[in-house]
């Protein structure tokens, strides 16, 4: 540097610069306002749109666009405060550079979330080849031709590259209208259509008065024209933040009242940023008609919300009175129905016995197979009208001291000809030793409510092969059902259960994925009501699986006294 600049730069006596940003050499009233104004909320929206679904395409290139315009902004204040020439030379090129991928991403943004789908390789070449020179002759005078001193603005003087900068700026702004006619005229409803147009507005609101804002500044000179061209920014964040409340873009939890505090919170923090009282009529007055709109809309959201759950709170009276109402009718008709089944199985019992004399050996089979229909019908009806009890807790258990291996054994015999029709074996085995199976509990819920179920399950869901069902008493002094267990094992080979089943499995009405296709009758609340019966009992219920087609093993464990 020569002594003449050396005494041109002394003379101009710029002030000096902390954190590169701040320095009394910002002469333009609104330029701390303007720029933390524009940036603050952009950061936050694209945050919050960001970590609601870090893999999303759209969400990542929002996140993108408005990280390269916050370099921008932030290069641009450095140009504002800073009193070294070399510092504003680089900075001058660097936010030349950012400057058009902002408008190469808010592009990129706009087609991915519109139309829902990536580039192609070849799009991508074709919509990135205007950056290419940018970035190529960025280091030449291409891009700054040098350093103008003789007023001491600290400005350099831009090359023709810079011009053609602000050319494809145009041009991507242009391509996104463009995509929204497109979009428009594919769209299948009007709510979409909407959002296309709100979501146009609100980002070529935003490029075109950037682009405005900077060409007029390069164009006349007037170096504090620029700062009113960042404007753009909240209000594009202003219509993105309507699309998340009213339409719920980007998928985004977000309720009116938060966008709203926001809003607020961030219009009385920008007031912190007018360094001269000139303006603070001008911006207290726009921050105090944004407070009463925010102020109005809070209102009538709360009103809103207190007539909505009034609403809610008399739709929920009114279904609770269709619910008893449906619940009664409910039971009535399975009442009725359970006790035409149990009388038509007492019937059939009567006649397959020979209670009324002997049957034709050609009636026996049919005979048989509507006693096991009814009885079934029953059972069935019996599980439906007990899970809706089990729902209400008005169901009631006895407690008496019972012979637990005696009604293993009973339940085993009683399903042993279904399963022997299946061509199926069914075997029992208690580990007896001179153990006593003496359980103090409900016997009829337990045989009826829980074996029945857990062993006919197996019955019904196996195709062939064999049927296990073991008892045991475990002595374990340290485990949560007291000084001991007895332990109740169902192993099938059976069509197994898979991961996803299992989850739903002791559900009410949970049916596997293909256990009604095996099983036309179930009903899905065996199993609830078996585990309800079971934790009653103090006890536990689980199912154990290698997955599909590989059998299932059903463990019951009941507390020893």
């Amino acid at each position: 540097m020569t002594p003449e600049v050396i005494s041109l730069i002394q003379a101009c006596e710029w002030a000096p610069s902390q954190l590169l940003i701040f320095s009394d050499n910002v002469y333009a009233i609104l330029i701390y306002y303007s720029h933390f104004g524009s940036i603050i909320p952009a950061i936050l929206i694209a945050i919050l749109v960001f970590i609601s679904g870090r893999k999303e395409l759209s969400k990542i290139l929002l996140m993108i666009t408005v990280i390269f315009f916050s370099i921008w902004v932030f290069g641009d204040l450095v140009l504002w405060a800073i009193e070294f020439p070399s510092y504003t030379m680089f900075f001058w090129t660097l936010i030349d550079i950012f400057e058009p991928f902002v408008y190469f991403f808010a592009f990129y943004f706009f087609y991915v979330h519109i139309l829902e789908r990536d580039f192609s390789f070849l799009q991508k070449i074709i919509f990135a080849l205007p950056l290419v020179p940018t970035l190529i002759f960025a280091p030449t005078k291409l891009m700054l031709l040098g350093y103008d001193i003789s007023n001491c603005d600290r400005a350099a003087v831009e090359g023709v590259l810079a011009t053609y900068g602000y050319a494809i700026e145009i041009l991507y702004t242009l391509f996104i209208v463009g995509f929204a006619v497109y979009a428009w005229k594919i769209a299948k409803d009007a709510i979409s259509r909407r959002r296309i147009f709100l979501l146009t507005l609100g980002i070529v609101f935003f490029l075109a008065s950037f682009s405005a804002g900077n060409i007029l500044e390069v164009f006349s000179l007037d170096w504090g024209v620029g700062q009113y061209g960042l404007f753009g920014a909240p209000v594009f964040v202003g219509f993105l933040a309507y699309l998340i409340v009213r339409y719920k873009a980007f998928n985004v939890r977000l309720i009116g009242a938060q966008v709203l505090v926001a809003g607020l919170g961030l219009s009385v923090l920008s007031l912190l940023f007018i360094r001269t009282i000139e303006v603070v009529r001008v911006i207290t007055g726009f921050t105090l008609v944004f407070v009463l709109v925010a102020g109005y809309l809070m209102v009538r959201g709360v009103y809103k919300e207190i007539a909505q759950r009034e609403h809610i709170e008399k739709l929920a009276k009114d279904l609770e009175v269709i619910n008893e109402r449906q619940e009664a009718l409910m039971h009535f008709v399975g009442h009725e129905v359970k006790g035409f089944l149990t009388r038509d199985a007492a019937v059939f019992a009567s006649l397959y016995e020979g209670d009324f004399g002997q049957l034709p050996e050609a009636l026996k089979p049919i005979t048989h197979q509507a006693l096991e229909q009814s009885r079934d019908g029953a059972l069935s009806v019996t599980n439906i009208l007990m899970a809706s009890n089990q729902k209400k807790g008005t169901v009631s258990y006895t407690k008496a001291p019972f012979d637990l291996k005696a009604i293993v054994a009973s339940a085993v015999e009683k399903l042993k000809q279904l399963a022997e029709q299946k061509g199926l074996e069914i075997t029992f085995s208690a580990d007896d030793a001179g153990v006593p199976y003496t359980f103090n509990g409900d016997k009829e819920k337990i045989e009826n409510n829980v074996l029945r179920n857990i062993i006919g399950n197996s019955v019904n869901y196996t195709q062939s092969g064999s049927i296990n069902v073991t008892l045991k008493k475990e002595n374990n002094h340290s485990n949560e059902l007291g000084a001991g267990k007895f332990v109740i094992s169902v192993k099938d080979t059976g069509i197994g259960i898979t991961e996803e089943d299992k989850k739903r499995l002791f559900t009410e009405g949970g049916h596997g994925k293909d256990s009604q296709k095996v099983n036309v009758h179930s009903t899905g609340y065996g199993l609830f009501i078996a585990k309800s019966v079971v934790e009653a009992q103090g006890g536990t219920i689980l199912a154990e699986s290698e997955g599909e087609g590989k059998g299932s093993t059903f463990i019951v464990e009941l507390p020893v006294l």
